[in-house]
This record gives C-alpha cells, structure tokens and sequence, in this order.
C-alpha cells in the first residue's frame, strides 16, 4: 500500500493530514508519512505530529511508484498550479475522505479529493479529480462538482447542479436546484445563486449578482 505525502503544510494541509489520520483509525487506509513544502523554515520541523520532509526535491530521492500525494490549498488555482507539478514528475493522487463524511455508494469520486468532516454527497453524484468539499458541504443528487472546484463550509447545493472546474464557492452560499456554475467563477459568502453564473465572473448577494467580470 502507498504511503501519503501531503503537498503544503499550512491550514488546509494540516486539515488533511487530521483526516487522513481518522481514516487510518477507522478502516485500513495508507499511512500518513509527512508533508512536502517550498518553505524553507519548515524542513525538518514537526507539525501535529507529522514531519516536513523537505521541498519538492524530496521525492527525487524516493521510488515515487510507493507513494501517493494529496496536494492541499484551500484555493482552486494554487492547487491546480500544485497539481501541475505533481503530474509532471509522475507522481499519483490520493483520496482524503473524513470518515464522518456521508458519502452515497452511487456517488462518484476522483482522484486528489478531499472531502471534510460532516459533509455529505447524495446519490448520482459527481466530484471530479482535486475538488475541495469543505466541513458541512451538501452535495444534493445528480450534482457534478468539476475538478479543482473549492466548495467552502457549509456550502449547500441543490439537485442536478453543475458547478465549472475551478469555481470557488464561498462560506454558506447556496445554489437552487438545475443551476450551472461556469469555469473558474467565484461566489462569495452566503450568496444565493438563483441563475446560471458564467465563466470567469464573480457573484455575490441574495440573489446572486455578477459584480465583476461578463455582466
């Protein structure tokens, strides 16, 4: 079985490794072995228990065919720049999924995803490869989440919604039923998507309103 590496040792990184800690405890899930970060200040240092191993350089020193990374921004585009790298020197994507996730056995999942506690993805559903489903999330049925989509807490979305490749998705906002989200689109904070939104735009009130980008 792989060992794990987290990409990124902040916040979100952190929050990573608690999950993957839980899914060790609670079924037989691969090993957490230490993260991977650019700074400098934090080689060789300890961060809940769990060791910085170096920059990227690292894993020119490893069989990178025995371990698998999970790269951890709470951001869309700085996990895509991540992923980027990681896939340029054949490295291989893990899960990260809270066992006090509510996930449906008809739901689909890719790869790199991270899904937080008490968040919840109903039947016919779809979360595609490094997509973020922060704490509290709803994904109701028949939902496609796009690759590197960021859903932040409490994020709720209704039926048969489609939300673009990187589209992050603000603290409590909501979105009705049949609704699409374009690629690379930002709603802020408790907004309430009643209409398509398009690609590249940012959206926030009650109802949601494009302030910047195509209006």
């Amino acid at each position: 079985m792989k060992r794990v590496i987290i990409i990124g040792a902040g916040v979100h990184g952190r929050e990573v490794a608690e999950i993957l800690r839980h899914q060790v405890q609670a079924v037989d899930a691969a090993a957490l072995l230490g993260f991977v970060d650019d700074d400098k200040s934090l080689h060789g240092t300890v961060i809940d228990e769990v060791p910085v191993l170096g920059d990227f350089s690292w894993f020119e020193g490893v069989d990178r065919s025995e371990v698998a990374v999970i790269c951890a921004s709470g951001f869309s585009q700085a996990r895509r720049v991540m992923v980027e790298r990681a896939s340029a020197i054949g490295l291989s994507f893990a899960n990260a999924i809270s066992p006090l996730v509510s996930l449906s056995p008809n739901a689909k999942v890719g790869q790199g995803v991270v899904m937080c506690q008490n968040s919840l993805a109903c039947r016919g559903s779809v979360i595609e490869d490094h997509a973020l489903v922060n704490l509290g999330a709803i994904i109701s049925h028949d939902t496609q989440v796009g690759r590197y989509a960021t859903l932040n807490p409490g994020v709720n979305l209704a039926g048969n919604v489609t939300v673009g490749e990187g589209s992050y998705l603000g603290i409590g906002c909501s979105v009705i039923q049949g609704i699409s989200i374009g690629r690379w689109t930002i709603v802020g904070a408790g907004a309430a998507v009643i209409r398509d939104l398009p690609d590249n735009v940012t959206a926030v009130g009650v109802p949601a309103r494009i302030i910047k980008g195509n209006v």
